[in-house]
């Protein structure tokens, strides 16, 4: 039987990692909850194959059953009961695949068990068709973005998706898609900051690109292929701006006419269209390197992931997740990082966040030498951020090549004009930094440089950086 996604209810530490490796080692991916209403938040963008439930009360069994079949009649429950009185819900209120475990705590009995109720949850295949991703965390933030995702894919209308590097703009596209088109429908991703030129051109006119688009086995043009699904076009900063109003006529056309467009094939195609950037657009749009008018048109329904270091709540289940994902991988027991590992994790700012993350986790889990990684991971930080430590660096940051040779050439001294020239070189340096390193995200430099939204204008108009 393929992978299948298992989600695990149960508040004991001791029985959730039992469960854990029963599930792991058949193969399974385990979702593991200890709170039912957190578990329940979760069901709908999870889309699990089963539920494994134990240790809960009475009454709350009854409650939580008829929450998991309100939400999916189909989906099956193992449950595994820490009281006698359970043992009754072998026939819980009529509901279906509902199953209660009564033979002994091994591991052998509840592989069976599990194997069972996903056999009769796909009776024609052995292989998992839930096929949605996964969107690891429950912090506010995720919860927000989670609801909005819903939202905008019962829309079927374009979608702007904006985030930092490694936040997970290709996840979230990839669950609007599951969540808005039919299944086997196709999704179609395109990295324009990787494609040539003359490449973008041929794309974005929607001809023929057999070479480039091997994962379409028909071939065809770039519409075509996404037609009847979504199209997802990432790093939309990288499209020049001829490219930019091509790629407007085709947001115009609402139900992307073929022949306005140059494609080949049939007369129209109806697709999704969902874009993604890793810089601020506004800002781009602010100094001209972005078109005004795609932008707007773009931006009706839009997305904005927040960055790990602003959501650490959901550092933990993330880590968890990549965890399984690893041991999973090489046939290892999982083992939970020490606490001194997700202490360091909770206070590292995560500039490449979960991408980042993910590859921390997998090194912690491989090589075990975690001492190690978080010295490596400070030691990368603090060389990212070191701040000017000498004279000559300090002269450089405020735009004096040598402030004692300058002092010194000048006859008539004057400490006040001295000194503001060399903390407005300073100052005018230092924002630049700021607005280059978020992507000249405004509000965000703001809260880097710990000044307020109107002073960092009033500081840019002086400066005349915009």
């Amino acid at each position: 039987m393929g992978q299948s996604k298992i989600v695990i209810l149960e508040k004991s530490k001791v029985r959730r990692e039992y469960l854990r490796s029963i599930v792991s080692d058949r193969g399974h991916l385990p979702f593991i909850f200890e709170k039912a209403n957190i578990c329940l938040d979760n069901l709908l963008p999870l889309k699990p194959d089963l539920i494994i439930s134990g240790s809960l009360p009475h009454d709350g069994m009854d409650q939580f059953v008829s929450m998991v079949k309100t939400m999916d009649g189909n989906l099956p429950v193992l449950i595994l009961p820490s009281h006698p009185s359970q043992n009754r819900l072998t026939t819980f209120n009529g509901f279906k695949d509902v199953k209660v475990f009564n033979e002994n705590f091994e591991p052998a009995g509840i592989q069976v068990a599990i194997s069972n109720l996903l056999r009769n949850r796909f009776p024609s295949t052995d292989t998992n068709k839930s096929g949605s991703p996964a969107i690891i965390g429950n912090s506010p933030e995720l919860l927000k973005l989670k609801k909005k995702i819903k939202e905008l894919s019962r829309l079927n209308e374009p979608v702007f998706i904006q985030g930092e590097p490694g936040t997970g703009k290709e996840l979230v596209a990839k669950v609007i898609h599951y969540q808005s088109q039919p299944h086997n429908s196709p999704f179609v991703k395109v990295n324009l900051a990787e494609i040539s030129p003359g490449q973008l051109d041929e794309f974005v006119s929607g001809v023929r690109q057999k070479e480039f688009y091997k994962s379409n086995p028909g071939g065809g043009d770039l519409y075509n292929a996404a037609n009847g699904g979504t199209l997802f076009l990432d790093k939309i900063e990288s499209l020049p701006p001829l490219l930019q109003s091509r790629l407007l006529t085709v947001y115009e056309e609402s139900s992307y006419n073929v022949d306005a467009v140059k494609l080949i094939g049939s007369n129209t195609v109806n697709m999704t269209m969902v874009v993604a950037s890793s810089s601020c657009l506004d800002e781009l749009v602010n100094r001209g390197n972005f078109r005004k008018d795609l932008y707007y048109r773009m931006n009706v329904m839009s997305i904005d992931i927040p960055p790990l270091r602003e959501r650490i709540n959901d550092i933990a289940p993330l880590t968890d997740y990549f965890t399984d994902q690893v041991c999973m991988a090489y046939n290892m027991c999982h083992n939970e990082l020490p606490p001194k590992v997700m202490d360091c994790f909770y206070r590292y700012p995560w500039p490449g966040n979960v991408r980042e993350l993910k590859t921390v986790v997998r090194r912690a889990v491989l090589y075990g030498d975690t001492d190690s990684l978080i010295r490596d991971l400070w030691k990368q930080w603090a060389q990212n951020q070191r701040p000017a430590s000498s004279d000559t660096e300090i002269d450089e940051l405020a735009g004096f090549s040598n402030l004692r040779k300058y002092v010194r050439d000048q006859k008539n001294l004057s400490l006040k004009k001295t000194c503001s020239r060399y903390v407005m070189g300073t100052e005018k340096t230092i924002i630049k930094k700021a607005l280059e390193r978020t992507n000249w995200n405004r509000k965000k430099a703001a809260g880097l440089l710990d000044i307020s939204y109107k002073s960092l204008l009033n500081k840019i108009k002086q400066y005349r950086l915009a």
